[in-house]
């Protein structure tokens, strides 16, 4: 899933100057799944923009270059990120390639995201020997104790707010968490439908704005 080709693939821009989002989206989707947040966080004055990569091609390295290179190029000079599950990680391996652009940072937001891996990804691997041969990125998202997420880099000087699914099947609320959040916050919901929640939409803008889920 996603583009061949890794970069912007929808902008939605804004009569009013909220500040711009770039949407990062998981494994096996395209930055489609993200239109929906996109389009309420659009509707209350932000610019949005959709990160593409082809998710299933490429290990987290690979994948943290391309975003890199991508985010260096971007026409905007400070911009918040909002990620869903894998694209955490991978915003966590562009900024450890390229640290300078957590300065052009204001906040992030990491929805459902494995920081601590995915025991899902994990019993893959362990079920089918040639798992990672069709998934190339499910090596670095296993929960497994030898899993390159444990020695991600864990970004600095930027605020994050996290936002867990109540009923994650793919990532439990306690692999979410990344140690430096300023914020975490359980939502009702699964690892993907927490994307069309209301209240997930409502939590990202609030944090977005004040650097906080709640008052």
């Amino acid at each position: 899933m996603g583009l061949l080709r890794a970069g912007i693939n929808f902008k939605l821009k804004s009569r009013t100057a909220s500040g711009s989002i770039v949407f990062i989206h998981g494994l096996f989707m395209p930055s489609a799944i993200m239109l929906p947040l996109a389009g309420r966080m659009n509707r209350g004055g932000f610019h949005c923009y959709g990160y593409d990569y082809p998710t299933c091609r490429k290990r987290i390295p690979e994948h943290g270059r391309e975003l890199a290179e991508t985010l260096a190029r971007f026409p905007v000079a400070k911009f918040h990120l909002v990620t869903h599950s894998m694209g955490g990680l991978i915003l966590r391996s562009a900024l450890e390639l390229a640290p300078e652009l957590t300065e052009r940072l204001s906040r992030v937001v990491m929805i459902a995201p494995p920081n601590r891996g995915s025991d899902l990804a994990l019993k893959w691997l362990n079920r089918l020997s040639f798992a990672h041969k069709l998934v190339t990125p499910l090596p670095d998202l296993s929960s497994g104790k030898e899993s390159p997420v444990h020695t991600l880099h864990i970004p600095s000087g930027v605020e994050i707010g996290i936002l867990a699914a109540e009923n994650d099947h793919a990532v439990n609320i306690e692999q979410t968490h990344l140690g430096v959040e300023q914020a975490h916050c359980i939502l009702p919901g699964r690892h993907t439908n927490i994307l069309f929640r209301e209240d997930t939409a409502e939590a990202v803008e609030k944090f977005l704005r004040t650097g906080k889920f709640s008052v």
